[in-house]
């Protein structure tokens, strides 16, 4: 079974590529970030965090590409490890005022119960 984030509203749902039953939005189009944002490597709980933080940009902002980048910014800059983005100067000031006016709340990123198990293989299988 595979929990993933909806990128559209926030809802945990069941498939990265699969339509959200909340808002019937598809994936990104982007495999790797659908993957990314789903229990193939964040704990559900990250997931339902990284949820509330769309929730709260959908509250100020209802441009769809522009609460998508907010979020991905939100990401980029809260979790580098997770995420990286490039945006040109005018574009990153949206974002970021977007964010100040969403005030996001802060995530934890933790790592799937897969993503330790893979870890552990990969440690395992090609030792320093």
């Amino acid at each position: 079974m595979t929990w993933a984030l909806c990128f559209n509203c926030g809802a945990t749902k069941f498939g990265a590529i699969c339509p959200c039953p909340e808002c019937q939005v598809g994936s990104t189009g982007d495999m790797s970030l659908d993957i990314a944002f789903s229990d193939h490597r964040m704990s559900e709980a990250t997931l339902k965090a990284f949820g509330e933080v769309i929730r709260s940009i959908r509250k100020v902002c209802d441009d769809d590409q522009l609460r998508f980048w907010s979020f991905i910014y939100f990401v980029s800059t809260s979790h580098p490890n997770v995420l990286g983005v490039k945006l040109e100067a005018d574009q990153r000031q949206r974002c970021a005022d977007v964010l100040a006016r969403a005030k996001p709340p802060p995530v934890t990123v933790e790592a799937s119960e897969r993503a330790k198990m893979m870890a552990e293989f990969q440690e395992r299988t090609n030792p320093a």
